[in-house]
């Protein structure tokens, strides 16, 4: 996951602009470009698993769902919705890290389904452990 910065140049970097657009902008339109936007991408710290609050769970049959805050992650201020199939929290507490990352590794207990860290995530998550 990426955070996005946007850049600017000036109307002095003119020709830049317009060796950028020049495949598809004809000479008239290009001459008229002011302003050229790059998009960067910067990679957001990834949340360590071992440093979280559990916000909220919530047990239905054999799915768990929990709010977690990871305290050292940035985006939705840390905080992630995940699903679990076949655990109950005290599962998650005993191994200690809890990695919000999807993962084949038996080792570690595994997400089967995330959600955005909202109210209607929540309720999307109930929807659907509830279908299953």
């Amino acid at each position: 996951m990426g955070v996005i910065k946007h850049f600017s140049s000036s109307s002095g970097d003119k020709d830049k602009s317009v060796s950028l657009f020049s495949h598809w902008l004809s000479k008239s339109d290009a001459d008229k470009v002011k302003t050229v936007t790059e998009t960067k991408y910067e990679s957001l710290p990834n949340p360590r698993p071992d440093n979280y609050e559990i916000l909220k769970t919530i047990q239905w049959d054999r799915y768990l769902i929990i709010k977690i805050k990871y305290l050292d992650c940035t985006n939705y201020e840390g905080q992630k919705i995940l699903v679990f199939e076949g655990y109950q929290l005290k599962h998650l507490l005993a191994q200690g890290m809890i990695d919000p990352h999807f993962s084949e590794n038996k080792d570690f207990i595994s997400p089967i389904a995330r959600f955005e860290p909202t109210d209607k995530g929540w309720k999307m998550a109930i929807s659907f452990v509830k279908s299953l």
